[in-house]
């Protein structure tokens, strides 16, 4: 169904069709009908809709009856356009971010060519049996903002300054939960319930509702840990200090139907990591790490423990830091989460830098390629738990990752962790920096000779390695676009000889 704010387009395409089919100017119509040529000009541009008396006016003055006049349905020739509007892909687009008025474009697109209208509706086909529906339009264009901005945004550090200043906190690498749930409480008048949601088992995965009301509650599950229960509190203190109301009211965002509420969501969470990992502590952390002439695994779990921060949201920080601080603005970051039971692998989370490496892209029912360290951090963290149940502590590993066939070289931290709402599913985070001068001259560790060194790939099914132990599927991507390569060079053979 063709939402509201669509009709006026609607109506202005089919008002601008009639009149050009009749061979009338806007000055014809404006005599004809008794309306200013501004006027249907702001109708037909989808400005303005008009009342029932001028509309009953333009379909007497153009041969055609009020009924047909407002019907939503489009001529053939602009049947792509009415797609367009029907689907869900405009809403994913955050075209006013980027200055584009959606009325324009429409304007644009009315007066295009048969064949631009031809692929238009091939591109609308093509979204809408992909996940492109499915809001990647927005993550994909939140990840080009990030991009532009080398993942550090001057005015949320900005902002988080000031509400240390405004709010009197301690600069101090560890900012408590209490701390920062009195402000909440005292400052901005929630109400915080740490018990009401676990009644209710089927809302085990969320981990926050927001209430609104004359005093909002926030409900929080009891399940999380210290550093989860901060950052959610930090997330609300960032919507109230930055005056941010589109917004989604679940955590983690279950209702990010849109480019703001993705934005938003993300700034927040920036807000809420800048807060709790201090820009001054890391970036003098990690000016002490670096110069270490050899990996310390447990030097670097010493540091994110003592921040009072998730792996992620350390590595994030990191990942918005190292680009500012230390050059290096060639990386890529992922989450990825093994259910110990079903012995199954996901991709939560990524988000890259100048790097071509773009897991997201690679189709879900393929299998990562385990040669990864992060696939080593999680079997370590299994193993450690089957050993002991009870076992919660981190675990980190390193690996120069050197990618098969394009050659391209990584160095990969990654860190596993034990999940606090599942029992049963751990997690890695990996951040991957592309070997360059940069990262040569910056990490000092990186010609330490006890870093294994592997070939790795993307999937198994897009990987042609031959003597891989670790291979969980076999090659079938991989075949099948070199099968397609011989039938086209075969093809071109035989071009070549019958040109002859």
């Amino acid at each position: 169904m063709i939402k509201k704010k669509y009709i006026r387009l609607i109506f202005g395409l089919k008002l601008k069709q009639l009149r050009q089919d009749k061979k009338l100017s806007l000055s014809d119509l404006s005599d004809k009908s008794g309306l200013s040529i501004s006027y249907l000009n702001e109708i037909e541009s989808g400005k303005k809709y008009p009342k029932e008396d001028k509309i009953a006016s333009l379909a007497e003055t153009l041969g055609t009856s009020f009924d047909k006049l407002v019907s939503l349905k489009l001529a053939r020739n602009l049947a792509p356009i009415e797609e367009l509007l029907e689907s869900n892909i405009l809403e994913q687009l955050p075209l006013d971010h980027y200055g584009i008025d959606i009325n324009k474009l429409i304007f644009l697109m009315s007066n295009s060519s048969m064949q631009l209208s031809a692929l238009i509706a091939t591109f609308i086909e093509t979204a809408q049996s992909s996940e492109l529906s499915q809001n990647s339009f927005s993550r994909n264009a939140l990840r080009n903002f990030k991009e532009f901005n080398e993942n550090y945004f001057e005015d949320i550090e900005a902002a988080v300054d000031n509400f240390i200043k405004e709010n009197k906190i301690k600069h101090t690498r560890r900012i408590g939960y209490e701390q920062v749930k009195s402000i909440l409480e005292k400052k901005y008048f929630y109400e915080i319930n740490e018990s009401s949601m676990n009644d209710n088992p089927g809302l085990d995965e969320i981990r926050a509702v927001v209430l609104k009301g004359k005093k909002n509650k926030l409900l929080l599950n009891n399940k999380l840990s210290e550093a989860q229960r901060t950052f959610i509190i930090c997330k609300e203190l960032a919507y109230n200090f930055l005056g941010i109301k589109d917004r989604s009211l679940i955590y983690p965002g279950l209702k990010l139907n849109t480019f703001d509420h993705l934005l938003n969501y993300f700034k927040v969470s920036y807000f809420s990591t800048a807060l709790l990992v201090n820009s001054d502590f890391l970036v003098e952390d990690l000016e002490k790490f670096f110069k270490m002439p050899k990996w310390d695994e447990n030097k670097l779990l010493t540091i994110i423990n003592s921040y009072n921060s998730t792996t992620e949201m350390f590595f994030q920080r990191v990942a918005n830091l190292t680009p500012k601080y230390f050059g290096l603005n060639k990386f890529f970051f992922f989450r990825l989460n093994h259910d110990i039971d079903r012995k199954t692998y996901n991709l939560s989370s990524e988000l890259r830098l100048n790097s071509q490496r773009n897991f997201n892209e690679l189709h879900s029912d393929e299998h990562y390629c385990r040669r990864w360290v992060s696939f080593e951090t999680l079997q370590r963290m299994t193993s450690a738990i089957k050993r002991n149940k009870n076992f919660k502590e981190r675990t980190a590993g390193i690996l120069h990752s050197k990618f098969f066939g394009s050659g391209d070289e990584y160095l990969s931290i990654s860190v596993a962790q034990r999940e606090t709402l599942f029992k049963n599913y751990v997690s890695s985070l990996t951040i991957g920096f592309q070997i360059d001068d940069s990262l040569t001259n910056k990490i000092k560790f990186l010609s330490d000779s006890l870093i294994p060194i592997k070939i790795v790939n993307d999937t198994c099914e897009r990987c042609t390695i031959t003597d891989c132990k670790e291979r969980a599927a076999p090659p079938t991507r991989a075949l099948k676009i070199e099968h397609e390569k011989k039938l086209e060079a075969a093809l071109q053979e035989l071009k070549e000889k019958l040109t002859i």
